[in-house]
């Protein structure tokens, strides 16, 4: 384990640096756990009296990555916390939480840090890459065997503003593959739908870790049919905020297994345990919050579910057809006006103060019962026309415009409020950590993806999110706060 000195193990140490470890810097790290299981990669950083160093490596039993960040206290390294986690997004988030003072990467510590991602984390320089372009100009199933004709042993990594994914070559075949938390075959599938993004091809010496088994024109074909089965949700207006209305209010196993025969092939089980969370007043995004399952899952579901007649998506939830029972004549006007004034007038979200004041008693909630709760922070810029420009904040208009589109995809309970100077936050009660990462994931997807209107030049948002969980990630509010930070967004 990590709790051990990690001179007790044989150790990578990286050049030391003044800046925070980058996103790309963790990455790399990773990906040299994965060459060489059992060996510890370390990153110095930090100054005097802060020193710190972060180790990473990949238990040779079990298979878990283990992290863990030392202090140096007189020469000796003490252990500040210790993680299990393949998600290098995950220990950026807790160590730019841990240290805002640091800056991820000062214009001091620039050429540093690009010496470092110009090295492989073995120490060795890399190399020049041989494959190297534009998703826009050349599809990723082109890429891909491009690399498989050539028979290229080595790293084929993908880059986009908010993703990235590293493929392993040997002599043409795709032998690992990473994408956020996915890995393997399931990961490769998923990046044969990537349509922007900047792709390079390093040769290297063979990769050792081994998570891809299939030919590679069987992925291909695998992730062209998600793909394709993706498109048909689009056409049809099926997104995430779309409810779900069965077609047949009852109806038997055996029924459903028939109508299912004429879909594509899903796992029986699982199209069954989604289509029983359906009731008639529920979203898309609702019912994967409570599945947690991969896009290569549930695509293919929703796609039978669509095509074979069981259900029926809607913008709107229908009237309802039942006889309403006498109710008391209340004026819900009171309600509206005391929730306006939790909410800033300028932009109509709800305040810092009105957050911290329901997160509160979100967390008191979990005191008494046990219920999770979870938030999420963004922070959220628009991207310059010109690259070497910085990015610039979002005018009051455009906060609006942002403000609605989160509206839409989340849910009556959870609440949109300003977070600090210019940062946002989203409180989802009875969510745990998994299902929020999930949603934070799909939503920072949904807000990069579609640019803002043309009155604002139809510019694209850039977002940077965190997320903290009680119980999953920490027992108190200051401390998922902490977890929740992100770093600022370039």
């Amino acid at each position: 384990m990590l709790g051990k000195k990690p001179e007790e193990r044989s150790i990578t140490n990286l050049p030391k640096q003044i800046s925070l470890p980058s996103l790309k810097q963790l990455q790399n790290m990773l990906a040299a756990s994965l060459k060489e299981p059992g060996h510890t990669t370390q990153l110095p950083f930090g100054d005097a009296p802060e020193e710190l160093s972060l180790a990473v490596f990949k238990d040779r039993g079990k298979g878990d990555y283990h992290w863990a960040l030392y202090r140096s206290d007189r020469g000796n390294l003490m252990l500040v916390w210790e993680q299990v986690s393949s998600d290098p997004a995950f220990i950026h988030q807790l160590i730019t939480a841990q240290f805002p003072a640091l800056e991820v990467v000062s214009q001091n510590q620039q050429a540093v840090t690009q010496s470092f991602d110009s090295q492989s984390t073995s120490g060795r320089v890399r190399g020049k890459a041989t494959l190297e372009g534009n998703l826009e100009n050349m599809q990723m199933p082109n890429v891909l065997q491009s690399v498989g004709m050539s028979k290229g042993t080595g790293r084929l990594e993908v880059e986009t503003t908010s993703e990235n994914a590293t493929v392993y070559f040997d002599d043409g075949n795709p032998i690992h593959c990473t994408l956020g938390s996915l890995e393997g075959s399931s990961a490769l599938i998923e990046l044969v739908g990537w349509e922007e993004g900047e792709f390079r091809f390093y040769p290297e010496a063979k990769f050792e870790t081994v998570t891809i088994r299939k030919r590679l024109d069987m992925m291909l074909m695998e992730g062209a049919a998600l793909d394709d089965q993706r498109q048909l949700l689009k056409q049809k207006n099926i997104r995430d905020e779309s409810y779900l209305l069965r077609n047949h209010p009852s109806i038997t196993e055996q029924l459903f297994e028939q109508l299912l025969e004429k879909g594509t092939g899903a796992d029986m089980a699982l199209q069954k345990r989604m289509y029983q969370l359906i009731d008639n007043k529920s979203r898309l995004i609702d019912i994967l919050r409570k599945c947690n399952v991969s896009k290569q899952k549930w695509v293919p579901i929703i796609f039978n579910f669509a095509t074979c007649n069981l259900v029926t998506f809607a913008d709107e939830l229908p009237d309802s057809s039942e006889k309403p029972m006498q109710e008391a004549e209340i004026d819900w006007n009171q309600a509206r006006e005391a929730e306006r004034s939790l909410r800033r007038e300028d932009t109509g979200i709800y305040s810092q103060q009105a957050f911290l004041y329901l997160l509160e008693r979100e967390f008191h909630r979990f005191e008494r019962f046990g219920r999770p709760v979870s938030v999420i922070l963004l922070e959220l810029c628009i991207r310059s026309a010109d690259p070497a420009s910085p990015s610039l904040p979002l005018p009051l208009g455009a906060i609006r415009e942002v403000a609605e589109r989160v509206n839409k995809m989340k849910r009556k309970t959870d609440s949109f409020a300003h977070y600090e100077a210019s940062g946002f936050a989203l409180l989802l009660p009875e969510t745990e950590s998994t299902s929020a990462r999930n949603f934070a994931g799909r939503m920072a997807e949904m807000l990069m993806t579609t640019p803002l209107s043309s009155q604002f030049g139809g510019s694209p948002v850039v977002a940077s999110v965190g997320v903290g969980s009680v119980p999953d990630d920490c027992n108190s509010l200051g401390a998922m706060l902490a977890l929740a930070k992100p770093a600022r967004p370039h």
